[in-house]
């Protein structure tokens, strides 16, 4: 088949993919993924040489990782290391009685398929399905078993338990693009006329960001024969990225030296999900301070009393399982140590591990953050316009040593009460929420459901709006952390988009600020939590200010039991070493919501 690839799209011949297209992550992941097997059975050796013999899971991926490279030399399509383009290849291999087979491989990043199939449109179908599928799951980052070697070809470990997830993940691909194939084939051929041809001309395109694009356009609900495609789809295109191709490998000779950056720290030393996690600790913390936890025990007891009555119903079927469950819940001592091994609240159970530094750390990002944007608008309206990229890397300095303090106290069964805790607030909220609770108390909603309690039975009532604008903003801020790790990781990146923010994008259907935070949402939420902590301006500016990165280690050192007896036996156990009054001379009353 002829490359025609400045052929207009929608025209008399239809959609032309041509057979050439190259699509370049299919390339680069392959790299990367020879270059990660190399360095980990590197690694593995040099332990092997330190130890007399590796434990049993050491052994068995040094043994998979052995075999697998020795297939690096040979030549053979069957033969990739990528663990997605190999998951992918196995299961649009399989024979389920759903779907017909379909064998496929790439040669340089072009996917061809065994036996050639038998039309030219059938082969346009095929590549535009097989990418995007690999775009799909590559952008939903689907859970993906190693490769493993099987003679004189790779395949994956389908034995291992992330295979499960991926077929899972391949199906529901699957039915995201069902009935899409035509405006799929159009797309992809408006991309291919679009983008740079190579030497050899050969279109480059990556399989992610047609994907990308692809979702974008279904739930815009864009159709195949809208006569707009065309212009729709070059604005998505500015809006995901740009889809130029990274250079071909260059000689030995022409490479240069460049060595690694050590402030770009390890990979697994910021660990997402426990910087995740913190999302819904202060969530948590914030409705402790609300007292909701106590008001729904005691709209339970009222309700065991008989002095509330509510129709047979939806409430009265959440109250009875909320009072079912209780001995499987934590109790507030429980919630409270877990705030203070995270959150360093001056709470909990003595002889917990108290976070001291997150509380500080936390207030000196968000301030940095509000500076920031404070003096590029003085900069804009009094000032010429200067370069920014100090004031950046303060914030991005602020912003490393808050997620590296996050994922170092984000260990252990903290992520799990994390998501305890969070299973525990949306069932206080959909059932404080109800009609008929909030009738029985007068209630427009299920914050006067709750001053109401606290107010009566509780000894008084919180200010509910400091405290919620508090929660939503701490769940912002801590996405937008994890979201961004390897924003903060590069030193060359800025850790902003100033002009974002003078010009926030619009949010894309079904995604909202706390769970796809935009830099504008983030800058939001710092304004709002500096807000509501009733902070000045002198302070803000001294909290912004750079110091010292704390002394953190790579993971929390456990203190011998010998001493931490010692010190309990004196009334100085770990959890009373915690002095809020104490930490950088500030009082608690600097710490916002805590």
């Amino acid at each position: 088949m002829a490359t025609k690839a400045n052929t207009p799209a929608g025209g008399s011949e239809g959609p032309n993919i041509p057979n050439k297209t190259r699509f370049v992550d299919l390339v680069e992941n392959e790299k990367n993924a020879i270059h990660n097997a190399e360095r980990l059975l590197g690694e593995l050796n040099a332990r092997k040489r330190r130890v007399e013999k590796l434990g049993e899971a050491d052994a068995n991926e040094h043994e998979r990782l052995t075999e697998l490279l020795a297939l690096k030399d040979k030549q053979g399509p069957w033969i990739r290391f990528d663990p997605l383009f190999v998951a992918l290849r196995e299961a649009l291999g399989r024979n389920d009685g759903n779907l017909a087979p379909v064998r496929i491989f790439h040669e340089s990043g072009a996917i061809l398929f065994d036996p050639r199939l038998p039309s030219e449109d059938e082969h346009n179908r095929q590549v535009v399905r097989t990418s995007l599928l690999y775009g799909l799951l590559s952008a939903g980052k689907a859970a993906v078993p190693p490769v493993v070697a099987d003679g004189d070809r790779t395949r994956p470990d389908t034995m291992h338990p992330k295979w499960a997830g991926f077929l899972s993940a391949f199906y529901q691909s699957l039915g995201t693009i069902a009935g899409q194939m035509g405006l799929a084939q159009k797309v992809l051929s408006i991309i291919i006329n679009d983008v740079r041809i190579n030497s050899r001309q050969v279109a480059e395109v990556y399989a992610a960001k047609f994907a990308e694009t692809m979702r974008v356009l279904i739930e815009k609900q864009v159709r195949e024969n809208d006569p707009q495609l065309k212009p729709m789809v070059d604005q998505v295109i500015d809006r995901v990225s740009d889809f130029s191709a990274s250079e071909e490998e260059r000689p030995w000779h022409e490479v240069a030296i460049d060595l690694p950056d050590l402030n770009s720290w390890a990979d697994n030393n910021v660990v997402a999900e426990n910087v995740y996690l913190m999302g819904p600790m202060i969530f948590a913390s914030m409705f402790e301070e609300l007292k909701a936890f106590q008001v729904v025990d005691k709209l339970i007891e009222l309700s065991q009393r008989g002095h509330i009555s509510l129709p047979r119903g939806k409430a009265g079927t959440q109250l009875y399982e909320y009072w079912r469950q209780a001995p499987n819940r934590m109790s507030e001592v429980e919630r409270q140590t877990f705030y203070a091994m995270t959150l360093g609240m001056p709470t909990g159970q003595p002889g917990a591990q108290v976070n001291t530094d997150f509380q500080d750390l936390w207030l000196r990002f968000v301030s940095s953050v509000s500076s920031l944007v404070r003096e590029n608008r003085v900069d804009q309206l009094i000032r010429s316009s200067l370069p920014v990229s100090v004031n950046q890397q303060q914030v991005k300095k602020s912003a490393r040593d808050l997620v590296a303090n996050m994922s170092l106290y984000g260990y252990g069964m903290a992520y799990y009460a994390a998501i305890d805790l969070q299973k525990q607030i949306n069932e206080m909220i959909q059932l404080l929420s109800d009609p008929d609770v909030k009738s029985s108390f007068g209630a427009r909603d299920m914050w006067g459901v709750i001053d109401q309690i606290a107010q009566v039975e509780l000894g008084g009532a919180r200010n509910s709006s400091k405290y919620r604008t508090l929660a939503t903003s701490g769940a912002i801020i801590t996405r937008w952390l994890g979201d961004n790790l390897d924003r903060l990781r590069d030193p060359t990146l800025p850790v902003l988009e100033l002009k974002a923010i003078e010009n926030p994008p619009a949010r894309l259907l079904g995604q909202s600020a706390t769970s796809h935070p935009t830099d504008y949402d983030l800058i939001n939420a710092c304004e709002l939590w500096l807000a509501d902590s009733a902070l000045d301006d002198m302070r803000v500016e001294q909290l912004s200010q750079p110091r010292e990165s704390p002394q953190q280690p790579s993971r929390p050192i456990q203190m011998p039991s010998i001493a931490r007896d010692l010190l309990e036996g004196t009334g100085l156990g770990l959890g009373m070493s915690y002095q809020p009054q104490a930490t950088n001379g500030h009082d608690r009353s600097a710490y916002a919501g805590y």
